[in-house]
């Protein structure tokens, strides 16, 4: 999993991660209680500079009740009375009326004046809430004025018999500069409308933030956030209810005349502090691993890969002022080396030895195999028969083929394989030597092949005894050639074909005496074949013979060397042939 240097800032940062908890809880902690505390201190501001428009809200509301109970027990024209002398009493009223659940209001300031209210929407839904409600009147239906409206419920034995409605020119209830604080209050009825209590009703909705929509607004009462607003200044708003919950007030600020920088420069310190202890862990451990370890490792390292790649330093490994436990690394590491440099030394020795020896016992068994081939060859001349002298040049013929196999085996670089393409061409070249006839001709076509001794030895027996065959029984083709073909080729499976061809025709041996076929070299070449493993076909075609022989290249096997009764006849049928 990853090298040192990324476990080890796993196992610091795992050291440090429950300070940097700590430090990331407290500055939490301390952000979330300054942003409570701003978030009260916003509402109580927001109530604060709102309080003397709460205060007309909450005198409308108790004018309302006073005179809500004057229109249930007067008459028509006391009510109205009662009504133009309350609007004389307190001229910051602009219109009071008293509006029965009919719709058709007789009892107002206006005089005998009367309105039918019946056909508005905003009666019935004031019918539907039953409860103190303010909203906002661009145009009064008395007064022709922008006016913010309260309306109190007049109830006789728990039932709504109708309103008492209170205007308040909306230029009355404006407070600029309330605080020292540069605050701007709008406020906003559950219907939806706005009216200004720091500017006009048209500048008021400028001091909104841009992308929320009234109700978004409304939702939000008794919380503070931070939007942007309609000039994209970036600004602080309280939302907080008023008077009866029928609208909310939504005060705002320049963000930086709240938020002090200090406060969040503060909070941030105990996080701040983790992450530098981190960064310096990070910066000691590092340097002390590097200086420690790394660098010790890398020349261990360093001579472990020269060491296998076969370069011997005879001074060994030395690490610079290394700490005891990669001095015993050293020290284990270059006895290794010697072990290792003495034992190759030793084993190319006995390499040697045993090619050298290997090599003089291919070299003796080949002089041996001569000097028997030669001896075969003065007895066929000291002999009185031409059948001993055929049978005597046969057995001289395999001699010689055997000594030719291990003259391979002494010849070559490598003493345990001899490449079959070598073989067989000396098998040809030997067999050349007696044909009867200079017009014959003979040629190769042979791909390499290493093979063991143990399939060499029946595929050279083989090539010499379907040669032999080839030699006696070849004839002149229609045109008056004779020829024979040795081809042999390796396939990617690793499976040989050797092919003997020889032209067929009129014999070339007419004019000498062919003995007499006992068959053997048919048998010897059978028995070869399944030391071989392989097939054999003989196809006898226009002009032409062939012996085909088909093998697959095998590891060494010292087996294939013993004569068992469930063997394939291999040197049984040799012996028997």
């Amino acid at each position: 999993m990853g090298g040192l240097r990324i476990k080890l800032i796993l196992l610091t940062s795992l050291v440090l991660f429950p300070l940097g908890l700590i430090a990331l809880w407290q500055t939490f902690q301390e952000v979330r209680d300054n942003r409570a505390l701003t978030q009260r201190m916003l509402i109580d501001t927001t109530r604060v500079a709102a309080s003397d428009h709460r205060a007309q809200i909450k005198q409308a509301v108790g004018a309302g009740h006073g005179l809500g109970t004057i229109a249930r027990l007067a008459d028509l024209a006391t009510c109205r009375q009662a009504m133009i002398q309350f609007l004389e009493s307190d001229p910051a009223f602009a219109f009071a009326g008293y509006v029965p659940v009919s719709g058709i209001m007789e009892c107002s300031s206006a005089g005998d004046t009367v309105i039918d209210f019946s056909e508005y929407d905003t009666l019935q839904d004031a019918i539907d809430r039953a409860d103190v409600y303010v909203e906002v009147n661009a145009n009064g239906a008395v007064s022709g004025q922008a006016v913010v409206i309260v309306s109190v419920p007049v109830f006789e034995d728990g039932t709504l018999t109708g309103f008492v409605s209170l205007s308040l020119p909306q230029d009355t209830v404006i407070r600029e500069n309330v605080l020292e604080e540069e605050i701007e209050l709008v406020a906003i009825a559950t219907s939806g409308e706005v009216f200004g209590l720091s500017h006009g009703a048209g500048e008021s909705k400028d001091y909104l933030p841009r992308d929320m929509s009234p109700a978004d607004i409304l939702s939000r009462s008794g919380t503070s956030f931070v939007a942007e607003n309609a000039a994209g200044q970036e600004r602080i708003f309280s939302v907080t209810r008023s008077v009866a919950d029928s609208y909310v007030i939504v005060g705002s600020w320049q963000q930086s005349s709240l938020v002090s920088a200090s406060v969040w420069q503060q909070a941030l310190m105990p996080l701040l502090f983790a992450v530098l202890m981190w960064v310096a862990s990070m910066a000691v451990a590092f340097l002390g691993l590097d200086r420690l370890v790394l660098r010790h490792l890398r020349a261990l390292r360093s001579a472990m890969r020269q060491f296998a790649l076969g370069e011997r330093n005879a001074d060994g490994l030395a690490l610079d002022n290394a700490p005891d436990e990669f001095k015993d690394a050293e020290r284990a590491f270059n006895r290794m080396a010697l072990l290792i440099t003495e034992a190759e030394a030793q084993q190319m020795t006995d390499l040697h030895d045993k090619e050298v020896l290997l090599r003089e016992v291919h070299h003796r068994v080949k002089n041996n195999l001569q000097m028997i081939a030669s001896i075969m060859n003065l007895q066929a001349r000291a002999a009185r028969t031409d059948e001993v002298r055929e049978v005597l040049g046969g057995l001289q013929r395999r001699v010689r083929g055997l000594a030719m196999l291990h003259r391979s085996l002494y010849a070559e670089a490598e003493t345990s394989r001899v490449d079959a393409r070598d073989l067989v061409a000396a098998v040809v070249s030997d067999t050349s030597t007696i044909v009867p006839d200079p017009t014959l001709s003979i040629t190769t076509d042979l791909r390499s092949a290493m093979l063991y001794p143990d399939q060499a030895v029946p595929l050279s027996m083989w090539v010499a005894e379907a040669l032999t065959n080839a030699v006696k029984y070849v004839g002149r083709d229609a045109q008056g050639g004779a020829f024979i073909l040795v081809a042999m080729d390796l396939d990617d499976a690793g499976t040989v074909t050797l092919r003997v061809e020889n032209s067929t025709g009129t014999p070339l041996l007419d004019d000498h005496v062919v003995p007499e076929s006992t068959g053997l070299g048919t048998k010897l070449m059978t028995a070869f074949s399944r030391q071989l493993e392989g097939t054999v076909e003989a196809l006898d075609t226009d002009g032409r013979f062939v012996h085909m022989l088909r093998f697959h290249v095998q590891d060494f096997n010292p087996e294939n060397d013993d004569v068992r009764s469930d063997d394939p006849p291999n040197r049984a049928d040799v012996a028997a042939a």
